[in-house]
């Protein structure tokens, strides 16, 4: 038995391979160049997830990153925080012993885009809400809220 599903493993893998060619395959009277245009970008979003789980006193390479990206940008640019702003439990409250690294980890975020000339949006993901649930979530948002201004945290309330 085992045999045989070598043969077949063997078939199967050189009749794929024998599907593809050496050079790309164009159909002849098609625009090739969709992606050229002489208009100009009317706004820019650039988009990050997972971003709180910086070291205690450190960043991470995609702050790092991300904010070198936007020392170029324009007032015409959103940054849009996806989520998991906060590892592993979002914003705890200041007297329990997590609280120094989880503001650590938000401000690590704040602070890469504190000197941005465009808009920044925070959305709150399942580690923000995951132990300390609407009330570690209004936390959070009154955090970030009182570092970027209103309307930087969404949903409102």
């Amino acid at each position: 038995m085992q045999h045989v599903s070598k043969i077949f493993v063997i078939i199967s893998t050189l009749f794929i391979t024998s599907c593809a060619t050496f050079y790309k395959q164009t159909k002849t009277g098609v625009n090739q160049n969709l992606n050229k245009t002489n208009s100009e970008l009317s706004h820019t979003f650039y988009l990050i997830g997972d971003a709180g789980n910086a070291d205690l006193g450190g960043s991470t390479p995609a702050l790092s990153s991300l904010q070198k990206r936007l020392e170029s940008a324009n007032e015409n640019s959103t940054v849009i925080f996806l989520g998991d702003n906060i590892y592993p439990h979002g914003l705890p409250k200041k007297d329990e012993s997590t609280y120094e690294l989880a503001k650590h980890r938000l401000q690590t975020q704040i602070d890469a885009v504190k000197d941005f000339k465009g808009n920044t949006i925070f959305i709150p993901g399942n580690h923000d809400w995951h132990s300390n649930g609407i009330k570690g979530l209004k936390r959070q948002e009154k955090y970030v809220e009182d570092q970027l201004g209103k309307k930087t945290f969404l949903p409102e309330d």
